[in-house]
């Protein structure tokens, strides 16, 4: 039969496929059929069994591969054989063919090879030695073609594919391969037949394990099965079949020979296997399997074998072979007993049939098949078909055998498609058994088969077995009774189960209505039975639910397959009877299921023909139509609209199949007369238990458009079709008097959109007239407007007269009784009806109606907003609702809060579920209405909202516009349109620039002096808030420019500057917002700058820029006010908080819009450029007359673009030509105002050119906290720099001449010219340094000093009196008081000139490092001992003014943190002046540091300067050039001898430190009892970790905490090792200092991706984990953190990251047992990993590194010891020799050192005893791991331990050590009593540990 078994196909299967294909293709197996005469020709005759020989020449490489074959290791095979198949590829033919015997011998043998691999490879070399010999092959093909036929049938697939490529490789030509198998078949027979008498002890030697010979065996016995059969299918079933042995022709002779040759092989090896009956026993399935295959074959292709003794033996064994269990060889068991009984009828009477045969097959099918259900199913039939008809006899056999099969469906253990293929066998053989009944009658006419096996199986079995009832089979007429329906109770049958039983009977039951029609009504009347039972047994059966399930599907199922076919027996024999006996049942009990049962029959047979029994003709038709509609008026129709809620649904399905298209508008009128007669009987009665008429109402139209949308109306073709049809005046009086009357209601309002239809876009299905629809979304609009008239805003309420437009009065609904707010009937409205509208779109109501869904949900939100905000502030306020009727409680308020959150998410949800083409769809005059009043609505929300925070307000209106064109398709046009609305001008907006428009053409008017109120200012604050966040949302282009996003790349004709309604009209909005400048939320410079500088980058496109328009209307703004004096404003360091200090709202827009958009981003044109430089020209002069309003603004506007105007310009061009001339004329007019006369000399004229000139010349300062670095900014001709060289001496003169007038300088000249004065000499030194004078530099140090002892000076004051507010505070804000009166009080102008000195001093230190200019006589100059002398006096001085401001906020923060903010906020009002000093500290000299440390100490404050220090560190007000300038003073000379100990001065502390180790231990407390550090310090070393774990991960506690760890640790490095200091500092952290910082430090190192993970070592990092592993292996290597701080600020993430990462290195580096400590008691298994892996992979290999060369470098031997270091194996040996003893102790150290222990081992004693060797083991293991420090610190302790002990110190009996491992102090504490010695430590520790102060000895009080 060919089936597929096990992956390889049957013979008969595999000969089909073997057949040459038409088209040629090659057949899989490796051969095909016979095409040509062409043969291999016949091998010389040769003993195969001869000794081979090879010659000499065979290549030796071969040969000993060869050799290597017969190994038994199989990798050694499988090298050898892939070597050959090289080799054999590799050699010429001639070669190769001269190995070929030694190669067949190991080719048989590796065949039977357990390994499958060495098998695939032998084949794989055998196909390169084929391809390499060739023809060579054919002496050797009878000898090899056995093997190579027989190892294409291996059981391993991927064996067999290999082999049958072999073959094909050998012979490509399908008759090629046909003729060798023809030639040595013999061979092959004979081959495979002994491979059949193989043993399993033959198989190998006795040392295979037994399991490998059993399965070799097996293997090799079916595969030579299974080789034997395919090559009788093949020769005899395909190619010699019709061979005629008496033919003259040569070729049929010649295969006739070959015939013959084949069967006499076959017929030899059938009776020396005794016809394979051993094999067939065996008990190996796969055996048995092949070895019917093999007898398949031979009873197809060799039947004259089987004989009639061959018979006898072999019929019980196969025709009773259904005893095999073994499902995979139940294909090939079939194939054989099918086979067998057709070809042998007779060999059933050699065999018992009954006990042999049946009794075995009924077990196979009870048994359901053992597992081969979807194999042995489909084919019964046939096997029923080939028994030979005497075989059985009775009707017994029929029954026997279904009552079998029945019995073997489990269903438990059914799948899909066994379930499938037993329901096909059982109909199948049903139906074969009843048309064959006849066959097995025992000669009695009077046969009842047939009906038995309709009564008696089909009924009582399956049909029962259906309906889930009882296998009960009692006599006919037996009822139903609850203990038979109990037995199904627990049965649960697939799903798949019961659809496959259904279609089976359905199809019987169609069968026999072909066949046999009293057969059928047999059936039908056996069926209806058990119906009707169930029908009227009703809810009593337990399972009655899912009887009528099944029921119902069984007639589903029955239209589907008979009925749509024209076939009528159903409606006949089924149908009708069973209505007629049931409808009065059914109507009685009034269930859910049995109203469905009769809704789907009358759905599949139609209302009259199920109902009436009568033969349609066409005079009937009418009369038929008449009786049915008054049995629908008078029965169905009442008994279909009266009755339970849980049969609601069902009995509507029912009236809608009742519906006929003849009657449909009578039965539609009689429906709505008897609804609205119900419903005015009920509100009558006003009580009615029964359904709601509405709701019943709505429930038949949900249905009818549910039917209608799915085309379900299947008895209305014509009529009810439509939505028109159903569509009555009666149906519009009842939803409009729903709508008005009844109290809203979920109820009522689901029946007003199933009325109206539109709850999607698809439906489109409204039951209403229009009219009507006007009417009631005219009401709904009212509803949803009522929401925002009970709104507590005022603008909801002026949004309410935009919605509701001016009604007719006959559309106008009656008005409904008033409630506070309809949520429900508002809610419901729009969710279910509002597409219906859409057939009104015309309509005002229409785009209302929409704007309403948009308007309420703002409202809502903005309402959800104000009540979280009220939350949030902790206080609630009464809801102002507007009027004394909305007031009520606050049960009620919440509630309505509830309702309105409810609402708003409905509606959210609705919009956003429509689809873009329902707005695309809309009309443009509704996308007009509706952009209007939406326009509108967010003018009144952002005016007139009040309690809302400003930038809340803003942030909710900006997202409302966005969703709203999010959703709103409008066209360019109406986008424009709408932000023209939105942004036109009202009473509170604009205030500054005003649009106009003159002669068509748009213009901007600036406002001089606009009347602002608080109100006007408070709304106008409120509106620009709103359009920046929109200018975020949606982009600069879209809402200023009217440029779409989507449309950005469009082209510049697209937009025309002069045109009337041009987009860049509203260019004015962009200048209204720079004025206004600042609002809560955001500014200028922080959100819409940015905005326009992202709109700027993509504006290359078009070719009218936004930029010059602006810039016009600001200047023109700027020209019409007073600006302030230039020179107080810090030019050379231009930042946003610079352009802030500006006062002039227009100038200060103006600076900010060049500043971002020219000198930050260089957006700027060439041509824009110079049209704005020309009108800067143009506008400074008013005739011959000076602007003076232009010229106080030109230096803030030239010192903005000066250096990119001079960048641009190239210096050839007129341009730069233009901007040369202007500025020499500027100096020339600057140098003519300084007259030499001061008399004449106007202030005002100097003032206001000497800053146009030095605006002129930038300065630019760059650097970070390490240096800051002053350069020139721009290149200047030679004409330019004598012009600044003479007006630089013109001030010299002017400043002299002014001084010498008046008695004192101080006075001579205003602050502002000496501000000038300064700025021009730093101008000077920078452009014109290298043509000064003596006489130059000796003016620019004096005023330098000058200014500088000034600021000095005043900060010093300001120290004084904050000192002297301190101590003489009455209270706490008596003091902030002073302290604010101190602050406010102080000269700005003395710390702007100090600032101007110090950029001038800045570059002069610059010039004094440049190399190229060694040899200029300037440098020569100022480097001379009166001007170096001086340069040192500023700085001290200037060291002095930081070391007095930080004393001052220290002194301060003793009195409150409030008063030290105070103090350090002061600073930051002039932030740069302090970076200015800041980068002078670091480079002072010690001596400079000292003398000025000195003199702060002569000073006699209440704080000392280290302590100031700290407070600049640590400031709650920090500034990150100080911190670092502040840090880097504490640990330089001499503050950091000062900065660690408290209470430490600078003789002690250097005397403490040179110190005898062993004076420390004279005292019984611990070291670290005893130290103190600063309390700046040691508070955040002791900082409590639960708290600083909680904080976020920049916070200023964790960033103090690190820098405190930071400033430790660098104490640490730098303290010498000997020092009592530092190890007293490292006991305290080991005592004192929770380890649990490391969980802090972690959590800023994603350890999880920094570790590696498997093998890929270089995985990509995460920035934070990176930068954390380059600073930790950064400070491990350089041993210093100042690196990482200067890189620390601005703090962010990455830069904690990487400050993390640098105390971690250090902390392993110079903490190793307290990290060691930490990481030990880690419990999570994934994080200690993680930060092991990191360790080991970033820290550990320089710390390790380090550790090594520290031990060769400075660990000295001698003659007792010495040192040695095994880098590679991470090892040091440790050598100590002394007279006659000597031990080596090994200290291994891990490669994620510190973290895990190192383990010392003892390698080698002599003389000492184990004892205490184990004791100096243990003692060095202790120093090791104990140290906290370098491991050459350990080990020199050790031996110091070890010289100790030779000495004939004693050892301390605590520790049992003489050095401490700690402080390694010596034993000194002695007990009185024992005279022994102990560590004070210890002792301490023993103390306090054991809670008793005697001896630990001797116990003596001690």
């Amino acid at each position: 039969m060919g089936k597929q078994k096990g992956g390889r196909a049957s013979s008969s299967g595999m000969a089909a496929s073997l057949v040459p294909h038409a088209q040629g293709n090659v057949p899989t197996v490796g051969f095909g059929g016979y095409r040509g005469a062409v043969r291999v020709e016949p091998a010389a005759t040769s003993d195969p069994d001869a000794p081979i020989r090879l010659t000499p020449d065979v290549d030796g490489e071969v040969l000993q591969n060869l050799k290597r074959l017969g190994r038994k290791d199989p990798t050694t095979k499988l090298k050898a054989l892939s070597t050959l198949s090289i080799l054999f590829g590799q050699k010429t033919s001639e070669e190769v063919v001269q190995i070929v015997p030694q190669w067949s011998f190991e080719y048989k043998r590796l065949l039977l090879d357990y390994n499958r691999e060495v098998r695939r490879a032998t084949h794989e070399a055998m196909s390169s030695l084929v391809t390499s010999v060739k023809k060579g092959i054919a002496p050797h093909l009878k000898s090899l073609m056995g093997p190579w036929w027989f190892s294409q049938f291996d059981p391993a697939p991927e064996v067999a594919q290999v082999a049958r490529r072999s073959f094909e490789a050998a012979f490509p030509q399908s008759d090629r391969r046909l003729d060798a198998l023809m030639l040595c078949v013999k061979e092959i027979f004979l081959y495979l037949d002994e491979n059949l008498k193989l043993t399993t002890q033959a198989l190998s030697d006795k040392a295979t394990p037994m399991d490998e010979l059993e399965d070799m065996h097996q293997r090799v016995i079916s595969s030579s099965l299974l080789a034997m059969a395919t090559l009788i299918d093949i020769l005899l079933g395909v190619k010699l079949q019709s061979c005629d042995g008496d033919s003259a022709n040569t070729e049929n002779r010649s295969l006739s020979k070959v015939r013959s040759t084949i069967l006499s092989s076959a017929e030899a090896t059938f009776c020396m296997h005794k016809c394979f009956l051993d094999v067939l026993k065996s008990k190996s399935s796969v055996i048995r399997s092949a070895t019917y295959t093999l007898l398949t074959s031979y009873i197809q292709h060799v039947p004259h074998v089987f004989d009639e003794e061959t018979l006898k033996k072999l019929s019980p064994t196969l025709l009773g072979a259904f005893h095999e269990k073994d499902a995979s060889c139940h294909s090939s068991m079939w194939d054989t007993i099918l086979v067998f009984s057709r070809k042998f009828p007779e060999a059933w009477s050699y065999c018992n049939i009954h006990k042999v045969i049946l009794s075995r097959f009924w077990h196979f099918l009870q048994n359901g098949c053992y597992g081969s259900k979807q194999v042995s199913y489909p084919l019964l039939v046939q096997f029923l078909d080939s028994m030979p008809p005497k075989a059985v006899v009775g009707q017994q056999f029929v029954f026997d055998f279904l009552h079998n099969l029945w019995a073997g469906r489990n269903y438990r253990q059914f799948s899909a498609a066994d379930s499938l293929a037993f329901c096909i066998a059982f109909e199948q053989s049903f139906l074969w058994l009843l048309k064959n009944a006849s066959r097995y009658s025992d000669g009695d006419s009077s046969d009842d088969t047939p009906i038995k096996l309709i009564t008696d199986v089909l009924a009582k079995i399956t049909w029962r077995d259906y309906l889930l009832l009882s296998g009960d089979t009692a006599s006919d007429g037996a009822q139903l009774s609850h203990k038979n329906s109990g037995l199904a109770v627990n049965t649960h049958y697939p799903t798949y189960y019961l659809k496959d039983l259904e279609k089976c009977i359905i199809k019987i039951l169609d069968a026999i209505a072909d066949t046999e029609n009293h057969l059928l009504n047999i059936s039908c009347q056996t069926l209806l039975r058990d119906c009707l039972d169930i029908i009227q047994q009703g809810e009593k059966l337990s399972k009655f639910q899912d009887h009528t399930e099944q029921l119902v599907s069984f007639f589903l199922s029955l239209d589907e397959l008979v009925v749509r076919k024209g076939k009528i027996w159903p409606l006949e024999k089924l149908a009708r009877p069973l209505v007629e006996q049931s409808l009065p049942a059914i109507k009685f009990m009034d269930t859910p299921s049995l109203v469905k049962l009769l809704s789907v029959l009358v759905e599949i047979f139609g209302p009259i023909p199920l109902f009436f029994n009568k033969n349609y003709k066409e005079n009937d038709e009418k009369l038929d139509t008449k009786s049915y509609l008054e049995l629908f008026n008078d029965d169905l129709l009442p008994w279909c609209l009266n009755g339970k809620y849980s049969t609601c649904s069902s009995k509507i399905d029912l009236l809608l199949s009742l519906f006929q298209d003849e009657s449909f508008f009578d039965q539609w009128c009689s429906v709505l007369k008897y609804i609205r007669a119900e419903q005015k009987h009920s509100v009558d009665e006003k009580t009615s238990n029964m359904m709601g008429r509405s709701e019943l109402l709505m429930r038949l139209l949900q249905k009818v458009r549910e039917r209608i949308a799915g085309g379900e109306l299947r008895n209305l073709q014509k009529n009810g079709s439509l939505p028109e049809h159903w569509r009555h005046d009666i149906l519009d009086s009842i939803a409009v008097s729903i709508f008005c009357e009844m109290p809203a209601s979920d109820c009522n309002a689901t029946f007003i959109c199933a009325a109206l239809g539109g709850s999607d876009q698809e439906d489109q299905l409204c039951f209403l007239s229009p009219d009507t629809v006007h009417k009631i979304f005219g009401s709904i609009l009212n509803d949803l407007a009522s929401v925002l008239m009970a709104s507590t805003f005022e603008w909801a309420k002026s949004a309410y007269s935009l919605l509701l437009p001016a009604e007719p009065e006959h559309l106008k609904v009656p008005e409904k009784s008033f409630s506070p707010i309809n949520f429900e009937m508002a809610q419901f409205a729009f969710k279910g009806s509002l597409f219906s509208l859409r057939a009104l779109e015309q309509n005002c109501v229409f785009p209302s109606t929409l704007a309403a869904l948009f308007v309420i949900e703002w409202e809502c939100s903005m309402s959800l907003a104000l009540d979280q905000q009220n939350y949030l502030e902790g206080r609630v306020e009464d809801m102002d609702v507007g009027a004394s009727m909305y007031r009520g409680s606050k049960d009620y308020l919440d509630e309505k809060i509830h309702s309105k959150a409810s609402l708003a998410e409905s509606i959210h949800s609705f919009r956003q579920s429509l689809s873009p083409s329902f707005w695309n769809n809309l009309n443009s005059c509704t996308l007009n209405r509706l952009a209007n009043i939406l326009a509108q609505s967010l003018r009144y929300a952002v005016f007139q909202t009040r309690d809302l925070h400003v930038e809340r307000t803003a942030v909710l209106c900006s997202e409302w516009v966005v969703d709203m064109l999010k959703l709103i398709s409008l066209d360019h046009i109406n986008l424009q349109s709408f932000f023209d609305l939105l942004l036109s001008e009202g009473e509170y907006w604009p205030l500054w620039l005003k649009p106009s428009l003159q002669n068509g053409h748009a213009s901007v008017k600036v406002q001089l002096e606009p009347a602002i109120t608080d109100e006007i200012e408070l709304k106008h604050e409120r509106f620009v808030a709103f359009v920046d966040r929109l200018i975020l949302n949606l982009g600069f282009g879209e809402v200023v420019l009217g440029i779409p996003g989507n449309i950005r790349s469009a082209t510049s004709q697209a937009i025309d500057i002069t045109s009337p309604i041009s987009s860049l009209s509203r260019a004015w909005v962009a200048g209204e917002v720079l004025c206004t400048w600042t609002w809560k939320g955001g500014s200028a410079l922080k959100t819409f700058l940015p905005s326009l500088v992202q709109y700027m980058n993509g504006e290359s496109c078009l070719e009218v820029s936004i930029v010059p328009l602006l810039l016009d209307m600001l200047l023109d703004g700027t020209l019409m006010h007073e600006s302030g004096p230039w020179v107080l404003f810090n030019a050379w360091h231009l930042s946003d908080s610079e352009i802030e200090k500006i006062q002039d709202r227009f100038l200060r827009a103006l600076v900010a819009l060049l500043f971002t958009t020219y000198t930050k981003d260089c957006l700027w044109r060439e041509s824009c450029a110079l049209v704005f430089f020309e009108r800067l020209l143009s506008s400074l002069f008013i005739g011959s007359t000076v602007n003076r309003k232009c010229l106080k603004a030109l230096p803030y506007v030239m010192s903005t673009i000066i250096k990119l105007l001079s960048d641009k310009f190239n210096e050839d061009s007129s341009y730069a030509d233009l901007v040369g001339k202007s500025i020499l004329s500027w100096l020339d007019a600057a140098i003519s105002s300084l007259s030499s006369n001061t008399a004449e000399a106007s202030v005002q004229d100097i003032e206001d050119w000497m800053q146009l000139v030095l605006s002129c010349f930038p300065l630019k300062i760059t650097g970070g906290a390490q240096k800051l670095l002053v350069m020139v900014d721009r290149e200047i001709s030679d004409a330019e720099r004598s012009l600044v060289l003479t007006l630089f001496q013109k001030y010299q003169i002017f400043y002299n001449n002014t001084a010498s007038s008046l008695p004192t300088s101080e006075t001579a000249i205003s602050m502002t010219l000496q501000l000038l004065g300064v700025k021009l000499t730093a101008v000077t030194v920078g452009y014109c340094w290298t043509k000064l004078q003596e006489n130059d530099w000796r003016f620019v140090f004096r005023l330098l000093f000058k200014c500088i002892e000034s600021s000095v000076l005043l900060v010093e004051e300001m120290t004084d009196a904050i000192n002297d507010a301190v101590i003489n505070q009455t209270s706490i804000e008596d003091a902030l008081e002073k302290l604010k009166l101190v602050v406010s009080t102080t000269d700005k102008l003395t710390l702007s000139l100090a600032e101007s000195s110090l950029v001038t001093l800045c570059h002069l230190n610059h010039l004094d490092n440049l190399k190229d200019a060694e040899n200029s006589e300037s440098i020569q100059l100022i480097r001379s001992g009166e001007y170096a002398e001086s340069n040192d006096k500023m700085v001290e001085s200037i060291l002095r003014l930081f070391l007095a401001s930080g004393v001052s906020e220290a002194i301060a923060k003793s009195c409150s943190e409030d008063a030290s903010s105070i103090i350090g906020s002061s600073r930051h009002a002039h932030l740069h002046f302090w970076e200015l000093v800041a980068s002078f500290i670091k480079g002072a000299s010690p001596q400079i540091r000292k003398s000025a440390l000195e003199s702060m100490e002569l000073w006699g404050l209440t704080k000392d300067s280290v302590s100031g220090l700290y407070s600049i560190l640590f400031s709650s007000e920090p500034i990150y050039h100080l911190q670092f300038a502040a840090f880097s003073l504490l640990l330089s000379e001499p503050f950091c001898q000062f900065s660690l100990v408290k209470d430490c001065s600078l003789g002690e502390n250097i005397t403490s430190a040179k110190q005898s180790d062993t004076s420390q231990s004279t005292e019984l407390m611990p070291d670290s009892e005893n130290l103190c550090l600063r309390d700046e310090l040691s508070g955040l070393i002791e900082f409590p970790l639960s708290e600083l774990l909680k904080t976020d991960l920049t916070a200023q506690d964790r960033v103090d905490v690190f820098i405190a760890w930071a400033l430790l640790l660098s104490h640490l490095q730098s303290l010498p090792s000997s020092s009592s200091i530092r190890e007293n500092v490292l006991e305290y952290i080991q005592e004192k200092v929770s380890p649990g910082i490391l969980d802090c430090i972690f959590q800023h190192i994603p350890v999880k991706t920094a570790a590696p993970s498997g093998k890929k070592k270089d995985a990509e990092l995460v920035p934070e984990a990176e930068a954390a592993a380059k600073a930790s292996k950064n400070a491990i290597a350089t041993c210093s953190l100042l690196p990482c701080l200067q890189s620390l600020w601005p703090i962010g993430t990455l830069q904690m990251a990487s400050l993390a990462g640098s105390l971690y290195g250090m902390m392993i580096r110079l903490l190793p047992s307290f990290v060691r400590t930490w990481f030990t008691t880690l419990r999570d298994r994934s994080l200690s990993y993680s930060i092991e892996s990191f360790t080991r992979q970033w820290c550990s290999p320089p710390l390790l590194l380090d550790e090594f060369s520290q031990v060769k470098d400075s660990v000295y031997g001698d003659e007792n010891f010495s040192v040695s270091v095994n880098r590679s194996a991470y090892e040091i040996v440790a050598t100590y020799k002394k007279e006659e003893t000597g031990i080596d102790l090994v200290i291994r150290l891990p490669n994620c050192y510190p973290l895990r222990h190192v383990d010392v081992e003892c390698t080698r004693s002599l003389g000492i005893s184990e004892v205490k060797c184990r004791k100096w083991l243990l003692s060095l293991t202790s120093f090791v791991r104990n140290e906290n420090g370098a491991i050459a610190e350990a080990i020199r302790t050790w031996k110091s331990n070890f010289d100790k002990e030779f000495e004939g110190v004693e050892e301390c009996p605590i520790c049992y050590s003489i050095l401490h491992t700690s402080n390694h102090s010596l034993p000194r504490l002695a007990c009185k009593t024992c005279k022994h010695k102990f560590h004070g430590a210890c002792l301490y520790k023993w103390f306090s540990t054991s809670n008793k102060s005697t001896c630990p000895l001797c116990q003596t009080p001690f």
